[in-house]
């Protein structure tokens, strides 16, 4: 009986490593397709330029809660405690509100471009490949990044970067601004 059984396991290992062997396997190196892709690299050019903008106007804002400070101390002795605790409690509340608005434009910021990354997947990446790997039957495409040793034909990488870079060479960003955060949060209050 055991036999039999050590017959019908060697013969499903060889059966299931040839057909292993009969699979035809491309590659394509994922960093490199990141790195030449002309959307990916527009799309963080363009997260680059908004984070930009946006600490511009974090810090526009932030020099006018100091000059606001700076004039409340100048006048602090001519007001009385409870001016000065009133006007330092609007200060106070100012500055945490420009730290609640930046953290949610970098939070939407960085969502917004998380979105355009999975779309651009999604309409370039995975149909261009699906096409390459019909085109030369394969049966999978890996990350050539993690291989060891890729037989020469095998790696479409090249051909994969022209044609999502000519289905897609683009791909916009939504804007963010400390404004839009600030429209936000009030008309959230008056629902």
């Amino acid at each position: 009986m055991n036999k039999k059984i050590g017959l019908s396991v060697a013969l499903a290992c060889l059966f299931f490593s040839d057909a292993a062997m009969a699979e035809k396997i491309g590659f394509i190196n994922d960093p490199e397709l990141a790195q030449k892709s002309t959307a990916l690299q527009g799309l963080q050019m363009q997260r680059e330029k908004l984070a930009a903008v946006l600490k511009v106007d974090i810090e526009k804002e932030a020099k006018s809660i100091l000059e606001q400070k700076q004039k409340l101390e100048k006048e602090s002795a001519e007001l009385s405690k409870t001016e000065l605790g009133k006007r330092l409690d609007e200060i106070d509340k100012a500055e945490q509100d420009l730290k609640m608005r930046a953290q949610e434009a970098a939070a939407e910021m960085q969502k917004n471009f998380i979105e355009a990354a999975v779309s651009f997947k999604e309409k370039a990446i995975n149909p261009v490949v699906a096409e390459l790997a019909k085109e030369k039957e394969f049966d999978a495409i890996l990350n050539a990044a993690n291989a060891f040793y890729i037989q020469e034909g095998l790696d479409i990488t090249e051909e994969a970067i022209k044609r999502i870079n000519k289905k897609m060479p683009k791909i916009e960003l939504k804007k963010v601004s400390l404004s839009k955060a600030k429209t936000d949060k009030k008309s959230k209050k008056s629902k």
